[in-house]
């Protein structure tokens, strides 16, 4: 018969030279024959050298156990404890010294003392094990557990004793490794007080009055392994049993990350191979506007060239209307087709013919009608792998109200006004004033009853036209009419009426006076090719002292004078590159080929023709690098992609390791950080439209006032996991500052979201452009504050209240009016004390912030990311306060977009690692890898704007310097090559020049350069990594 044996044990902390050790929590009864643990631990083990550890009988000084020298010495025990007494050897380094003492005898009652020293401090506990009647005995599991993460577990505990089920007063589950309480059982109520257990332990409560109290463990993170101690009290009395979670192994979630992270990895090296590759990515995108505008009755060229390349295949070229998709002009099956064009163009829309063998199907478009306004679309068909080429030119009508005094017109999309005057004296009876269009009786407006209705006006008109208020009163009934567009253009009348009787009419009429032509070609040139500059003038003019002069700032790109070519004054850089269509000036055509472009060509091209000394047409043509199309797209997704993946590997993250905090403000960061990195692209030219714009101005505020919702959310949740514990008026207060917080937040989003579809009316967008701008202003106290009620600080009382408001106001003044234009300093002052301003506030912020957050475990985690959202602000602060340019630096962009994808993406596999071998991670937080790298990029990014001023120029120069000795070394390789080449084939060339047709002499056949090309091309493979080293915004 078994003989239980019930052990009381009391707990003496004893503080000795400085060292605090802890002893049990409460009582311990364990049975003959089984085994108790006796625990003795420190708070903190800061190093094992020098570490002594005795367990002594306190009644007889016996050695029941000592550690020493880093190792358990058995030889020294007493004879009767050894093989019963054991050291937990692997949790020493942790602080933990507890006993573990098998097969129980009843001479084992007593006390011990558990002592001890490091260096040269030590400390002591004493147990004291009494023997009571009362039986109560706790079993766990004899075996070790393993299991694979994700997996489910139970960690058995059950309870043999006489004592009731409704006698037991408290179960408490333990990890005594980390000294954590999983679980508390206690009246009849089991909840989980620590984070990491939250919703993912439970007891069996049909178990319960059987004595079974065996925990159920969901979802096993690496971090769980460890021993679990299964402690009960009843009666006054205690006893406990342990259970060990083995070493736990990869599970299917472990590697779906490991491969998310390695493709993340791989995706960002193939974009750094794409910026770096020697193979051409890059072209010259090139738009072309006229120095003059175009009067009704007469013609305008719309270019469109075809690389020759394409000539020999199957070719279709078309160019329609954009809007009505009419057709203008079609070529095909190697002739024009004007039957089919549409009869509006027919006998006014032509190419030129002589041209066409060449690849030019510009379009010449006689005796211009005010019907011609509109965007024309050029499109090349060609059966060469189906490839499609397209140019496009806008006919831009300048209006002006026929009759007006004055030569001023007014462009499309701006406003009018269309008079109508009558005398004061109608003005005593009713009044109806309509304003109709002549052609269509559509009314425009209209005034009755003593006011305006807007109601009763056609839906074209609809907050277009007004009438001017306050000119009522005199008898002018004039209407202003905004967003002109081309269908305005025609015949307006005003009608006054009294009594049904129209006593006053007035005509107006809106013309379209003249054109202006804009230009642009949406096939890139890639670098290594040909383009062609468009000049013509739709008049040809006499060759006698023709003068035509292509520039490109100071610099002469090609000169045409007294009836040739003056290729000795063209610069170094363009002999044998830049060509005049010489046979064709004759007929107006002054356009320039440029062959073998190099990234250096981009910038602006003037084309000023003279006749008789005067200057009688000039033509400007813009040459902007972009990435090819290929390209351009295979970069928006290895910018998006590497940031997609990371963001789903942290959410497996934070499904099978990290806490909610954690894995829930890493996938935001990586969720929205595609739109800082598409800010900073050197390629940003390559978007168009409103999504350029939006890009470039707003996608970087998207970021922070996203990210920043998103962090406020999750400090409300971590507020409200520990509102249990304030009073109401502290629960309600956080409920008020979270939901200010996000409407503010709203605002500025619905803000953005309107700018980017642009619907919208201006008023709606006026209003949310100030609520954008006062959330913003408002956003870092309410940030500030309700940070602080979260984690109920009191230490920021007063800088909340006195010394907060005066920083954030002086962050919000205009800092190039109010200190550029009205107190006269210069951009160096000025932005040196924004910096010293901001540097200050932002430290102090953080200060605080450290402060308030100095109690919370996981406190450097939310230091970092907060550390990161205020950057962010000041870089958005920054773009409020001064007229800002992004100096776009390569190297920035690619440590961005490439540089800390790799290193978080290591740093997490390293991280999930080490947890699942070792059980414990290198930094046990990745919001301090992830949130501290995109600080710093954030910081370049903030120094690059500041210095701006500074930094461009010096970049510009250094890139100039670089390329000018490329280009000496290029010019001198070519020179030697072609003195070979010409030593070596003079004959020959000889031969064929004497049977050369006109057409395809030196000025049009591209083949005599190819030699020169290629050489250029292995001359300057560095080319394509230096061309955009900096590219100004």
């Amino acid at each position: 018969m078994d003989l239980l044996m019930f052990m009381f044990v009391t707990v003496i902390p004893v503080i000795s030279d400085g060292l605090i050790v802890h002893g049990p929590s409460g009582p311990l009864v364990a049975p003959l024959g089984s085994s108790v643990v006796l625990p003795c631990s420190v708070d903190e083990l800061l190093s094992v050298e020098g570490l002594e550890v005795e367990w002594r009988r306190t009644d007889s000084e016996t050695l029941v156990h000592l550690y020493q020298d880093g190792e358990s010495r058995t030889e020294a025990q007493q004879q009767d404890y050894q093989d019963r007494a054991h050291f937990f050897t692997d949790q020493i380094q942790h602080g933990n010294f507890s006993l573990r003492l098998d097969n129980l005898r009843a001479e084992d009652e007593g006390q011990y003392k558990c002592k001890v020293y490091i260096q040269q401090e030590s400390g002591e506990t004493v147990v004291q094990i009494k023997v009571n009647v009362e039986r109560l005995r706790v079993s766990g599991s004899d075996q070790h557990i393993s299991a694979s993460v994700g997996e489910d577990v139970t960690l058995s505990c059950s309870v043999d004793s006489h004592i009731p089920p409704g006698d037991f007063e408290e179960v408490s589950w333990k990890k005594t490794d980390e000294d954590i309480q999983v679980l508390l059982y206690q009246d009849n109520e089991a909840h989980s007080s620590n984070e990491r257990y939250i919703d993912r332990v439970e007891l069996f409560p049909a178990e319960i009055p059987k004595g079974n109290f065996s925990l159920r463990l969901k979802s096993i993170r690496t971090e769980d392994k460890g021993v679990y101690m299964c402690e009960v009290f009843a009666g006054g009395l205690s006893a406990n049993a342990t259970v060990v979670l083995e070493q736990l192994g990869f599970s299917v979630v472990h590697i779906m990350m490991l491969i998310l992270c390695i493709s993340a990895s791989g995706s960002a090296l193939l974009l750094f191979c794409l910026i770096y590759c020697r193979s051409p990515t890059k072209g010259l995108f090139s738009q072309q506007t006229y120095g003059h505008y175009f009067n009704l009755g007469s013609s305008v060229v719309m270019p469109c060239h075809v690389d020759e390349c394409l000539l020999k295949k199957k070719l279709k070229v078309e160019w329609r209307r954009k809007d009505t998709k009419t057709l203008v002009h079609l070529y095909e099956d190697g002739e024009t087709r004007s039957e089919k064009q549409h009869k509006d163009y027919q006998d006014r829309a032509d190419f030129f013919t002589d041209d066409v063998q060449h690849g030019n199907f510009s379009l010449r478009l006689d005796n211009l009608r005010a019907a011609d306004a509109g965007e024309y679309i050029c499109t090349v068909h060609s059966d060469l792998s189906t490839v499609t080429r397209t140019a496009k030119t806008s006919l831009v009508p300048q209006f002006k109200v026929k009759g007006s005094s004055g030569n001023k017109t007014v462009p499309l999309g701006g406003s009018v006004v269309l008079p109508c005057e009558v005398d004061e004296s109608l003005l005593q009876k009713s009044l109806k004033v309509e304003w109709r269009r002549t052609d269509s009786e559509t009314l425009v407006h209209l005034y009755e009853d003593g006011e305006s209705q807007p109601k009763k006006q056609h839906k074209d008109y609809h907050h277009r036209a007004h009438f001017i208020t306050e000119k009522i009163k005199d008898g002018d009934f004039s209407i202003r009419l905004e967003k002109l567009r081309a269908e305005d253009a025609g015949k307006y009348t005003c009608k006054v009426y009294s009594d049904q009787d129209c006593v006053y009419s007035a005509d107006a009429e809106l013309e379209i006076l003249r054109f202006d032509v804009q230009c642009s070609c949406h096939t890139l040139a890639p670098l290594g090719s040909s383009v062609v500059l468009p000049s013509y003038k739709y008049k040809p003019l006499p060759v006698e002292d023709l003068k035509v002069k292509w520039e490109k700032v100071d610099a002469t790109v090609h000169l045409y004078q007294d009836g040739e070519t003056q290729a000795e004054a063209q610069q170094q850089d363009y002999q044998n590159r830049a060509h005049f269509f010489t046979d064709q000036i004759q007929h107006g055509d002054f356009s320039l080929r440029l062959d073998d472009l190099r990234a250096e060509d981009e910038g602006k091209y003037t084309c000023t023709v003279y006749s008789q000394q005067k200057s009688v047409f000039s033509a400007k043509t813009n040459l902007e690098q972009r990435l090819l199309d290929t390209a351009f797209r295979l970069q928006m997704f290895l910018v998006f992609c590497p940031n997609v993946l990371m963001f789903l590997a942290f959410v497996l993250w934070g499904v099978s390791e990290g806490s909610l905090f954690e894995s829930v403000s890493c996938c935001a960061l990586y969720f929205l950080r595609p739109l800082t990195l598409l800010w900073t692209a050197p390629y940003i030219n390559n978007f168009t439209g409103k999504i350029k714009t939006w890009v470039r101005v707003f996608s970087f505020r998207a970021e922070y006032i996203v990210f920043s919702a998103v962090f406020y959310s999750v400090l409300f949740k971590s507020a409200w996991d520990k509102s249990l514990n304030y009073a109401g008026f502290e629960g309600v207060m956080i409920i008020v500052l979270f939901v200010m917080v996000i409407l503010f937040n709203l605002f500025y989003i619905i803000y953005l979201l309107l700018r980017l579809i642009g619907k919208s009316s201006q008023q709606v967008i006026t209003i949310f452009n100030v609520l954008a701008g006062i959330s913003f202003d408002v956003l870092p106290s309410l940030q500030f504050i309700l940070l602080f009620v979260a984690f109920g600080s009191a230490k920021g009382g007063f800088i909340i209240v006195a010394v907060l408001p005066v920083f954030t106001t002086a962050t919000r003044y205009n800092w190039d009016l109010t200190c550029g234009q009205q107190m006269g300093c210069s951009p160096a002052v000025r932005r040196s004390v924004w910096l010293t301003l901001m540097i200050l506030i932002n430290a102090i912020l953080v200060y605080f912030y450290i402060t308030a957050l100095e109690n919370v475990k996981d406190r450097f985690g939310w230091t970092c990311v907060i550390v990161f959202l205020q950057s962010l602000w000041a870089l958005v602060n920054f773009t409020r306060s001064f007229t800002f340019a992004l100096a776009r630096v390569v190297a920035v962009y690619v440590f961005g977009s490439v540089g800390v994808v790799l290193l978080n993406s290591v740093a997490l596999m390293t991280e999930l690692i080490l947890k699942t071998v070792n059980g414990e991670g290198a930094t046990g937080d990745m919001r301090i890898i992830v949130f501290s790298s995109e600080f710093l990029f954030t910081l370049i990014l903030m120094i690059l704007m500041v210095f701006e001023p500074w930094i461009t120029p010096c970049l510009q120069s250094c890139t100039k310097a670089m390329k000018s000795r490329r280009a000496a070394a290029a010019g001198s390789q070519n020179q030697e090559s072609q003195n070979a080449a010409a030593d070596s084939a003079t004959g020959s060339n000889q031969k064929q020049n004497q049977n050369q047709n006109p057409t395809e002499s030196h000025e049009m056949n591209p083949l005599l350069n190819t030699q020169n090309q290629e050489n250029s091309r292995s001359a300057g493979t560095e080319e394509t990594q230096l061309d955009s080293v900096v590219s100004q915004s």
